[in-house]
């Protein structure tokens, strides 16, 4: 299972101007996932600043994750938090490897730290709620799933979440509304 993963663009680092333009430029943007992966490695190697050296590691982890090596894409997304524990790209985006790998707790964690930090973040909900439903979490699943579509009316996937857990995406479940007495 693939997950959306949010790219960063537009890095300040402290480069050569000619040098930097290139990296940054490759670790942006560049569609060669080699190319890629040089680019944010040169951003990393020459920038201290927060900010720019987050989204470099975090650009860097999305093109590892994109070539299948989800250790070094990890590794990434965790020294992107390092260097800016307010990035909720990084944790969303961390947390998709986790989840790709089957490991649905760590997934968890990092979806919720996203949605703290961008409540509106509808694709977080969505994906938490799809940890959660591997985990048997039916009640964590459903509000997952509503509250990704309250944020996001139209978002497909987390419909059809709420139809295969047996709940309709507007509140009650018929289950729930029998013994509610409705």
């Amino acid at each position: 299972m693939k997950h959306v993963v949010f790219l960063v663009f537009g890095m300040l680092a402290v480069l050569p101007a000619t040098a930097r333009a290139d990296a940054i430029s490759d670790c942006n943007g560049s569609s060669n996932t080699l190319r890629q992966i040089s680019g944010c490695t040169k951003v990393i190697q020459r920038t201290m600043l927060g900010d720019p050296l987050s989204t470099a590691y975090m650009n860097r982890g999305i093109a590892y994750a994109q070539r299948n090596q989800p250790k070094k894409a990890i590794a990434d997304f965790t020294s992107s938090i390092e260097a800016n524990h307010a990035n909720n790209f990084a944790y969303y985006n961390r947390g998709n490897v986790y989840l790709d790998q089957g490991q649905a707790k760590e997934a968890i964690d990092d979806y919720t730290k996203a949605v703290e930090l961008a409540p509106d973040m509808s694709p977080a909900f969505l994906n938490r709620g799809l940890a959660n439903e591997m985990l048997g979490d039916r009640t964590a699943s459903i509000a997952d799933f509503r509250a990704a579509l309250s944020l996001e009316p139209t978002l497909y996937a987390a419909s059809e979440g709420l139809k295969r857990l047996g709940a309709d995406s507007l509140g009650a479940n018929p289950q729930e509304g029998a013994q509610l007495g409705n």
